[in-house]
């Protein structure tokens, strides 16, 4: 296992929600071994690695079991697989966008 965060938000519109994670996908530097994979609720990013072909996935998930986020709220999972400068980089440039909606997003670890 990697980092793992979630981001807590007070947004719970699907469709609003799945425009700020394709806002995070977008968000990503990365070079040519890298790849974005786009789902209907989250993204991966993925390395030309097939022995370690995931380097971070973010979907949007409802919340079960969790003392951060209230019970069935939406959030946002954050999966680092790859860590060190790498995905603190990815992580700061997706805190960036979540930035943007003041008192709307809190990334939390988990």
């Amino acid at each position: 296992m990697g980092w793992e965060y979630g981001i807590r938000t007070k947004e719970q519109e699907h469709g609003r929600l799945t425009e700020i994670l394709t806002r995070l996908a977008a968000s990503l530097t990365h070079n040519r071994m890298y790849s974005v994979e786009q789902h209907m609720d989250g993204f991966v990013l993925l390395r030309d690695d097939a022995s370690w072909p995931k380097a971070l996935e973010v979907w949007l998930e409802e919340a079960n079991n969790l003392d951060e986020v209230a019970e069935g709220e939406k959030y946002i999972y954050c999966l680092f697989h790859i860590w060190g400068e790498e995905g603190r980089t990815w992580k700061e440039q997706m805190e960036g966008v979540t930035n943007q909606y003041p008192e709307v997003f809190e990334w939390f670890e988990l």
